[in-house]
């Protein structure tokens, strides 16, 4: 079986296809300036503006970063090692109060539907 691309090989793929896509933007650029009977200069120009075109839209295109594998697997490692805010009863505020908190105004910091009983 085949093992896992590594980090090093996988950079040097996207580099060569990110090249490889800058190279055939700026081709492409300068074989349709071609049809125009174009100067030499000019069609010079065309593959140069293709390049120029042609590489912000390669680095667009081609992933970067680690394997989508390697984002899920940090994922699921993050998810499992962070603590389950809900273990503890809830967020870190003050329990000692019974779950009533004040608003520091007297208001009671809701709605007050929350204690009254079914009538």
């Amino acid at each position: 079986m085949v093992g896992p691309i590594s980090d090093d090989e996988r950079s040097s793929f996207n580099r060569r296809v990110t090249i490889g896509v800058t190279l055939l933007v700026g081709l492409s650029a300068g074989l349709v300036a071609l049809q125009v009977d174009p100067t030499p200069l000019q069609a010079v120009g065309a593959v140069a503006l293709g390049l120029v075109v042609g590489y912000p839209l390669a680095r667009f295109v081609v992933p970067t970063g680690p394997a989508p594998a390697t984002r899920q697997r940090r994922r699921r490692r993050k998810r499992r090692d962070r603590d389950n805010p809900f273990a503890d009863g809830g967020d870190d505020g003050d329990e000692s109060d019974g779950g009533n908190r004040s608003n520091g105004d007297g208001t009671g910091g809701g709605s007050g539907s929350r204690g009254r009983g079914r009538r």
